[in-house]
């Protein structure tokens, strides 16, 4: 019988799963992935859009042709407050580096000139104690109302002087404003000047700084920033970066579209950066375009820890589908062996029903002639006998070789019989020890012929319900086998125990041994490895253990002896 699941299939089955749990945990991953990229480009689009409302706002309002406040106050909204206060702190920062820069280097021209250039402003000037212009550029700035600052300063009513949102009377585009301090490190006075489009420019760009500042950037944004449309920097969170110009194909691209888009690049430290932009218009037309640099740092993060998540859980289905494969297969061998068994056993019972049939026609002729033959010789024993004595002997000799013969064939014939029929247990509640102790007698006189001697151990045998006729048989069968396998003396160990709801008989030699290639046809009809053996002993012997509902096993070793072990459920 082959099998119906061999390994192959397991392997082929257990191959099958890795690939469906694989490509599962594959697509897990990506669909992982996809979600929380799509949660953090909602995330980014909600400050996006509060953000370009704001920038929209701070374009509002610096479009508007407003007229200057009786007190010459700059013109501030709730959207502008603080935004003075920011300008105020740049420029004194300009103010201050260029104070000590120059005590440690003296600036020339090219110096200023530079400043000047990048920091949106009109002027630097640099004036000695008393008032008097040292070093400045454009050399041929003048500004009016210098005097008013440099003689607050000069008398010391202030150290700082400043009315850059104070329009000077009578002064509308060409008002300049003025932002003066004594100097720290050198006595002296330095002032800055911008015009008032600088003023606007420098409102517009500081008006976006605090637009980006007031929102609430959580961890992981790395950047924020505004381009106008020629894509130079207008707003960024790294105040260093405006001013300047950022452009690829992706971001002119954009330009042409007022859809969110989104991407993934490679930032300045080879880190991976998910940008999300938004292009926003102004008056009808394209302003520019509005940027969030977001880290995938942290999603990487969680992305490794969901793919060991999901290899240790393929892992264990794995594990789980050949576990219960390979349980499977072993369930199913083991029915399969069961099936075997009775396929051998009904095969085996077809033999003997097939050999009963020919045992019972057969058996009846032979035993009347072999009975025939029998008395015949009998008689010419007795009555033909020789009357020379070494004649005589021969002729006896030679009657009992053929009375021996006739006697081995007429035990055949009975087996045969014995096998052409079923079994019927006569049941009867029946002594174990009486049946070993008989045993033991029966054979006591061969073994002992044979140098054999008997060991026995029995331990608190119940009575047990058995046919105590048929068993004998069994034993003695069994008996004959190990008595013959010894033909050098030696031992025969006789035990039996309870098991649980078993009773064991185990009959061990010391005898020769069967070869293991040998030990599953012991139970063959007509197997013998005897000169003179049937092979039927040993399988009359299991019909009857089975008949009883029992067991029989046999172990055996060459050189070593021969274990056989029977059990026998106790019927309470």
């Amino acid at each position: 019988m082959k099998r119906g699941f061999s390994p192959i299939y397991i392997l082929i089955l257990s191959s099958v799963l890795i690939i469906i749990l694989s490509v599962n945990g594959i697509l897990e991953i990506k669909r992982t992935r996809s979600g929380f990229f799509l949660l953090l480009e909602r995330e980014g689009l909600a400050l996006l859009q509060n953000l370009e409302r704001n920038v929209k706002e701070v374009l509002s309002f610096l479009k508007e042709d407003r007229p200057y406040q009786t007190q010459h106050t700059y013109p501030l909204t709730g959207e502008s407050l603080g935004i003075e206060e920011l300008i105020i702190e740049y420029l004194l920062g300009i103010a201050h580096r260029v104070d000590k820069n120059d005590s440690e280097r003296q600036f020339n021209l090219s110096d200023f000139k530079n400043i000047v250039e990048n920091s949106l402003l009109t002027s630097i000037e640099i004036f000695d104690p008393s008032g008097n212009l040292l070093r400045g550029f454009p050399p041929e700035f003048r500004s009016d109302g210098k005097k008013e600052f440099l003689n607050q300063l000069i008398n010391k009513k202030q150290s700082v002087f400043s009315n850059l949102f104070i329009q000077p009377p009578g002064q509308k585009e060409s008002t300049f404003y003025t932002i003066a301090i004594i100097r720290k490190f050198i006595p002296g006075i330095i002032a800055i000047h911008i015009e008032n489009n600088q003023m606007k420019r420098l409102y517009q760009i500081f008006s976006i700084q605090k637009a980006i500042s007031d929102i609430n950037l959580r961890e992981g944004i790395i950047y924020v920033s505004v381009q106008d449309a020629s894509l130079n920097i207008i707003g960024h969170t790294d105040f260093l970066l405006i001013g300047k110009k950022e452009e690829d194909n992706f971001l002119k691209n954009s330009l042409k579209t007022m859809k969110p888009l989104s991407r993934f690049y490679k930032g300045e430290k080879n880190d991976e950066v998910f940008e999300i932009l938004k292009p926003f218009s102004f008056e009808g037309k394209t302003a520019g375009i509005i940027r969030i640099g977001f880290s995938t740092k942290e999603i990487k993060i969680t992305l490794e820890r969901i793919k060991k998540n999901v290899i240790l859980s393929i892992i264990f289905f794995l594990l789980l589908g050949v576990s219960a494969l390979f349980i499977i297969w072993i369930n199913q061998n083991r029915h399969l062996k069961k099936l075997k068994e009775m396929e051998t056993r009904i095969q085996l019972a077809e033999r003997i029903s097939s050999l009963g049939h020919l045992a019972s026609a057969v058996a009846h002729e032979i035993r009347n002639p072999l009975n025939a033959i029998s008395m015949g010789i009998q008689r010419i024993r007795r009555e033909y006998s020789p009357s020379e004595e070494q004649k005589k002997k021969d002729f006896l000799s030679f009657i009992d070789i053929i009375l021996k013969e006739i006697k081995r064939v007429n035990d055949i014939v009975n087996q045969f019989l014995t096998l052409s029929k079923p079994f019927k247990l006569n049941i009867k509640t029946s002594s174990i020890e009486e049946i070993l102790e008989n045993l033991i007698t029966l054979f006591f006189e061969e073994a002992n012929s044979k140098n054999i001697t008997f060991e026995k151990e029995f331990k608190e045998l119940p009575m047990v319900k058995i046919d105590p006729e048929l068993l004998t048989q069994a034993l003695i069968n069994l008996m004959k086998n190990s008595i013959e396998a010894m033909k050098d003396g030696g031992i025969i160990r006789i035990e039996a125990r309870t098991l649980k709801d078993y009773l064991e008989i185990i009959l061990s030699d010391s005898g020769m041994g069967i070869p293991e290639d040998q030990i599953e046809k012991v139970f063959d009809y007509y197997y013998t490895t005897k000169e003179n053996g049937t092979g039927l002993g040993l399988p009359i012997a299991h019909r009857i253990i089975e008949a009883h509902n029992g067991e029989l096993k046999l172990e055996s070793k060459p050189g070593l002896g021969t274990r056989v072990s029977i059990l026998i459920p106790i019927q309470k």
